[in-house]
Parts: C-alpha cells; structure tokens; sequence
C-alpha cells in the first residue's frame, strides 16, 4: 500500500485543488514564514519550515518546498526527523524534475522503505546512473521475499541507453553531412552540407574573380558560421539524444516496477 501510495504521489496527476482549498495552502505557508521572521525558536522554526514546505508540496510547488527544506537547521533534528527531511528533500527535487539534484540525497537517506528504494531507483535512473539504479530497483521488488520479475528487471537494464561517442561526432562534424547522419539528423545534415557548399563556393568565386579580401574574409565569416555552427550543432545533439533517452529509459523503468505492484 505504501509503495501504491508513492506510485500516485509521483506519477498520477492530482485533481485540480479548488481555489479555497489552495488559498489555505497558501496562507498557512505564509503563516509558518510569519512564525519564523517573528523570533520562533530552532525547534518551532524548524517544524514551520517543514510545514510550509508541506504547504508548498500540496500546491505542487515542488522546487519551493526543497528550498524551504533546504533551510531546516539538520543538526537540531533527531536521526529519525533528519531522514525525514531528507527523504522530503529528495521526492521534492525528483517531483520537480531536477532528477540529479535527487539523486544525490540517495547516499544520505537510509533505504529503510520500500518506498525509499523505489525513489532511490527512480531518481538514479531518470538520472542516468543506471548500474546504482538497477540495485534498488531490484532490492523494491524482492522487498517481500523473491520475486518473478528479477530476470525482467535485468534484462530491461541490461538494454540502458549508451550516450554515442563525443569524439567520433566531433571528427564527422568536420565533413558535413556525416555528423547530422551520425546523429539521426540526415535532413538537417543535407541543409548543413549545402551552406557549407555555397560558403566554399562563394570563397572560391571570389579568389577566383580577384576579390582577394572578400574571398579571405567573407569566406572565413561564412566557414565560421556554417562549418563551426555545425561543429557545434552536432555537439548538442550528442547531449540531447543522450539526455532524451536518458528520460525514455527513466520512464520504462517506472512503468516496469508499476506493473510488478499489480498482482499476478
């Protein structure tokens, strides 16, 4: 039930609060802040932090409430009330799609739940850590003794994506339209390879009629825009089609360990 409970704070949309019930969220945040800017001591000020930053979570103001428990004093919590935070920490960067700001706090909270590890395995693979990721995944769902979907589970991770190699993009950049089609951008690689062709063809014509400085220095600016823009271009899609199937691959990962909570 706990994991079932995790499964739809994180990934079914709530139904729109009604404007009273949000202006109550609202005004208790702001209540709590009060309460603190009026000389609180460590102990109240740090139960309003944690009560705005609720206040902020059931706003959806996800990014707020991880600020606001950034700023809860650790050192006067007890180790029960630190992982709380913490793990409040954690699920608010994830819910906020800031998936290796999450990720991070997984060293820090102690995976004591199934719903802890189920987070600790989303936020590593939406993250791109996949072989740490594979770990808690797996730990989630024999929580209850063995389970049938182990060799799933190891298959689907076995399949994680590979980012494409920095250094071969960069050497086909050179030679147009080999990177765009090195980065499934064929289309995009013919219209860069025809720039850099009128680009050549306009130095060479010039050289050739005898404007020496046109040629020299309108060719270089050309060069410099289509040549080095598509160097540059192709660096960017390196990362963006890693980044891309980072988050295809963060998204099977959940449907799977969703699935293995159904009953067979």
């Amino acid at each position: 039930m706990h994991s079932k409970r995790l499964f739809c704070t994180i990934f079914i949309s709530l139904c729109a609060l009604c404007s009273s019930r949000a202006q109550d969220w609202e005004s208790m945040a702001v209540s709590y802040e009060r309460a603190i800017w009026e000389g609180a001591s460590l102990e109240e000020a740090n139960n309003a932090l944690r009560g705005k930053a609720e206040c902020y979570k059931q706003l959806g103001r996800y990014a707020e409430a991880s600020a606001t428990l950034g700023r809860v004093r650790m050192f006067a919590l007890l180790p029960e009330e630190r992982q709380e935070v913490l793990y409040q920490q954690e699920l608010c960067h994830f819910l906020a799609g800031d998936f290796a700001q999450s990720a991070t706090f997984v060293g820090e909270v102690e995976p004591a739940s199934k719903d802890i590890l189920l987070l600790h395995a989303l936020a590593l693979a939406y993250a791109g850590k996949f072989d740490e990721s594979e770990i808690f995944a797996a730990r989630f769902i024999s929580w209850d003794g063995e389970s049938p979907h182990l060799q799933a589970l190891l298959d689907l991770y076995a399949g994680h994506p590979v980012p494409r190699d920095h250094t071969t993009a960069l050497v086909l950049s050179f030679l147009p339209p080999a990177g765009h089609i090195y980065n499934g951008r064929p289309a995009e690689g013919l219209l860069s390879a025809g720039l850099n062709a009128v680009s050549v063809a306009f130095t060479a014509a010039s050289l050739l009629s005898g404007y020496w400085v046109t040629g020299i220095v309108g060719g270089s600016i050309a060069l410099n825009y289509t040549l080095m823009g598509s160097i540059e271009r192709n660096a960017a899609l390196v990362e963006a089609q890693h980044r891309d199937s980072v988050l295809e691959f963060g998204d099977r990962v959940r449907e799977f360990l969703a699935q293995t909570l159904k009953p067979l």
